[in-house]
């Protein structure tokens, strides 16, 4: 796939310098320097940077090509050729330790996993693991900062531009890559050449790159609905416009049949929003930004809540974050999941394998009175980014981003294939078409969280479901190319950082009681003006200095 465009592909060494010249207190304030401002090159902020050149990685042909815009790679079948990415063993065999959450049961350690000996024996370092749960990464993340006890390599939880004083932080105990993977300076290193120029944005900080991204496709997200449901009740997927689509919602709801259409009321937000021509959670107008919250797109979307809430189309249990709203999809209590990430197409066929009635589909969201498709919401293109702790040694930089290099291996090589399934007939065999198949033991042992120190761009393919590639490919082509990108994104504010997650609750939490009808829709305005003086005002005016030294 062609790496995604950008349109700066020189990034201004501005990116986060905006955060140092706040005030430092709270978490990581024993990184500041007296002053405030890093000891790094913040002098040089109008200098330009170069992002690591792109070099697509000429192995393992897809079916179905990517395109520039963004639509993956799709594979009908696992590559029969697998092609080695990487000729010599990177490591030196020392240890090397990380810190990445986990979403799965911690596998045993390497004495008694083969998975995990194997994988230090390919890298040639021994593998110091710290798989931190996800709900706990958050708080292990920050004792570990207070502590200043780093382990080289750390998966800067996502989203990352919400850690506070992260610039500070970076220069302080983090190490400037810029010299090793700036411009062609990254072929040396051909698997982190293959990861798009979008997914590094968002490791540009004090001036240099200070992370290896975890990549992630534009499309970001889908908005996946049940089309057996679909079929079951007549109701076709291309619903065009609000009044086709709320009519389908009541088609699909059966309170008799404990049924409801919309699981969740954020997600069911973000898809009405896209319907009513909301911004990418911020709008630029010549250097000037104006949040979705204070649009008139945003007031729509709220009466359309209301109308359907009272409507009954929602579930009952949409408000709260507990809901496992990926049980009551696959279960079918819930006909349409309005916001998941892209990659659960697969984890959905997976939970479904014994029910012969289950078809997945994808909705396709059109403008609100119906006359074309709605602009796609680009994602940022990475999930999280790993930073690499500050080494004495040169030789043991350049040895660990060797290691991350191998890690980073494009889909259907030798090594890709070693760390997503292991060895076959341990931990995979293959089946009729020649697709890995986890076996029990390779299920659990395979699961280290190595995809958060370093991956590759994730491709369409569903193991046994050629169909699957045509119709995610054919997806994807068809919305990718009208879509609107957040233009905050690459952008850090320490505000942001530090008072988001309040006065968001805040303003979230009074939107909910709104279209449950406890407060008139007329306290909309007073929520917004709550959500700026308490924090949104200086947000807005952090990202617009950042935009203004970035042009």
């Amino acid at each position: 796939m062609s790496t995604p465009a950008f349109d700066r592909r020189r990034f201004l060494y501005g990116a986060g310098s905006l955060a140092l010249l706040t005030g430092a207190g709270g978490l990581l304030s024993a990184c500041n320097n007296s002053d405030g401002a890093p000891s790094g090159n913040q002098a040089d902020a109008n200098r330009s940077l170069d992002l690591p050149a792109y070099q697509r990685f000429s192995g393992a042909q897809p079916d179905l090509p990517g395109t520039d815009i963004g639509v993956d790679d799709a594979y009908r079948t696992y590559p029969a050729d697998r092609p080695r990415s990487v000729e010599n063993v990177p490591g030196d065999g020392s240890t090397v330790s990380g810190m990445a959450n986990i979403f799965y049961a911690i596998p045993p350690g390497p004495d008694r996993n083969a998975f995990w000996a194997g994988l230090n024996e390919k890298l040639g370092v021994d593998l110091d693991l710290r798989m931190v749960p996800n709900a706990d990464y958050p708080t292990v993340f920050q004792t570990m900062i207070a502590g200043s006890d780093l382990p080289d390599l750390v998966m800067m939880r996502p989203p990352a531009n919400r850690i506070p004083n992260l610039p500070q932080l970076l220069d302080a105990q983090f190490t400037d890559l810029s010299a090793h993977l700036s411009g062609d300076a990254a072929l040396d290193y051909p698997n982190l050449a293959n990861l798009p120029t979008d997914a590094w944005r968002s490791t540009v900080y004090n001036g240099g790159i200070y992370g290896i991204p975890i990549p992630r496709g534009r499309t970001h997200s889908y908005h996946f609905v049940r089309q057996d449901l679909f079929e079951k009740y007549d109701i076709p997927v291309d619903l065009k416009g609000y009044d086709e689509f709320a009519e389908a919602m009541k088609a699909l709801t059966d309170p008799s049949e404990r049924r409801f259409a919309l699981s969740r009321i954020v997600p069911t937000m973000k898809l009405l929003g896209r319907m009513n021509g909301e911004p990418n959670n911020w709008r630029d107008e010549a250097g000037k930004l104006t949040r979705s919250y204070e649009t008139e797109e945003f007031k729509q979307t709220v009466s359309d809540m209301i109308d359907l809430w009272d409507s009954g189309v929602i579930h009952p249990d949409a408000f709260s974050d507990a809901q496992p709203f990926k049980q009551l999809f696959n279960a079918g209590t819930c006909a349409v999941n309005p916001s998941d990430g892209y990659g659960g197409w697969t984890q959905y066929i997976l939970d479904n394998k014994a029910n012969a009635e289950f078809e997945l589909g994808l909705l396709p969201v059109y403008t609100r009175d119906g006359s074309e498709l709605a602009p796609w919401a680009y994602g940022p293109g990475l999930y999280s980014f790993a930073a690499i702790a500050q080494q004495e040694d040169e030789e043991r930089l350049t040895m660990l981003l060797r290691m991350l290099d191998w890690l980073s291996a494009p889909f259907g090589t030798e090594e890709y294939t070693f760390r997503f399934y292991g060895d076959e007939g341990r931990d995979h065999t293959l089946d009729g078409d020649g697709n890995p198949v986890l076996t029990a033991e390779g299920t659990a042992n395979t699961v280290l969280p190595i995809r958060y120190l370093a991956d590759s761009p994730s491709p369409i393919f569903v193991p046994g479901r050629p169909q699957d590639a045509d119709y995610q490919h054919e997806f994807q082509t068809r919305v990718l190319p009208n879509g609107i990108a957040d233009p905050t994104v690459g952008l850090f504010s320490n505000t942001d950082a530090t008072q988001n997650a309040t006065i968001e609750k805040t303003f979230t939490d009074g939107v909910n009681e709104i279209i449950q009808g406890r407060k008139p829709i007329g306290d909309l305005n007073s929520l917004v003006s709550a959500w700026r003086s308490g924090g949104g005002d200086q947000i807005r005016a952090e990202f617009e200095e950042e935009l203004q030294q970035a042009g």
